[in-house]
């Protein structure tokens, strides 16, 4: 009787388990898939409330550069993507700190007059000079600065 149960235990948990296994493992992936849909619309709704930029690629780039020669650091940084917008404001501090602010501005000054190039779909441009500019295009239909 002992060994029945035995052997009956190990059928249980040889074939239960794989199968908890399973499920826990497809349940893990549901949480993830929801928690990323969750990020995916909050960031959503945080790129479409952000009004900063212009209507243009070339606006926005002109933009960021009048509050950069303002000194307005904040500002300036407002015009890059949501996620690189803390990093921007530091280093703009940082190179001001230094007094190298003209040394920066002066080369992306001469990047306006670049012509840059559109995606097929029309939400990215990028300009090739002497520094390649990203854009991308927000739900509001502003342009951000993506990276330099």
């Amino acid at each position: 009787m002992v060994v029945g149960i035995v052997v009956a235990v190990l059928v249980v948990v040889g074939y239960g388990y794989p199968a908890y296994k399973g499920w826990s493992g497809r349940k893990g992936v549901e949480n993830l898939v929801k928690a990323l849909e969750q990020a995916e619309k909050e960031d959503y709704k945080l790129a479409l409330a952000d009004t900063y930029g212009g209507k243009t690629p070339q606006e926005t780039l002109d933009m960021f550069i009048k509050a950069v020669e303002e000194g307005d650091y904040e500002l300036a940084s407002k015009y890059f993507i949501i996620p690189k917008q803390e990093e921007w404001e530091v280093e703009l501090l940082e190179i001001n700190k230094v007094d190298k602010i003209n040394v920066f501005i002066e080369p992306i000054k001469k990047e306006r007059s670049v012509k840059g190039i559109l995606s097929k779909d029309e939400d990215s441009y990028s300009i090739y000079g002497q520094h390649v500019i990203n854009f991308l295009k927000y739900p509001s239909g502003n342009w951000k600065i993506e990276d330099f």
